[in-house]
């Protein structure tokens, strides 16, 4: 997450979150594999939440939740300012899908 991020995970309210979309260059490759690993993890953990991918410039404005790369995060927050944006180094391997899945457990009815 960047910094502005985490300022404002508090008050991000995660019983919302119905979309989910990681995004890159391409939208193909490495988001693709991503979203598919998200999708398993969030379907053994009972969660009915769209994951899907995207490339950073066919965004619709209707996403919850961006997972980028670190390197395109910035360019993911100006294309959609209002969504919670969460960067990670590697979409196939991160601490943060953990972290987002027991947030999203917590909080979804």
């Amino acid at each position: 997450m960047t910094d502005s991020a985490e300022a404002s995970d508090a008050a991000f309210d995660y019983s919302q979150v119905d979309k989910i979309v990681f995004a890159c260059d391409a939208g193909m490759g490495s988001s693709a594999m991503g979203a598919g690993m998200l999708k398993n993890k969030f379907k053994k953990e009972g969660l009915d939440i769209d994951v899907t991918n995207s490339a950073i410039n066919q965004l619709k404005g209707d996403e919850d939740i961006i997972i980028t790369q670190k390197t395109l995060t910035e360019r993911a927050e100006s294309k959609v300012p209002e969504a919670k944006h969460i960067s990670v180094d590697n979409f196939l391997n991160s601490p943060k899908y953990d972290e987002l899945t027991e947030e999203l457990k917590k909080h979804q009815k």
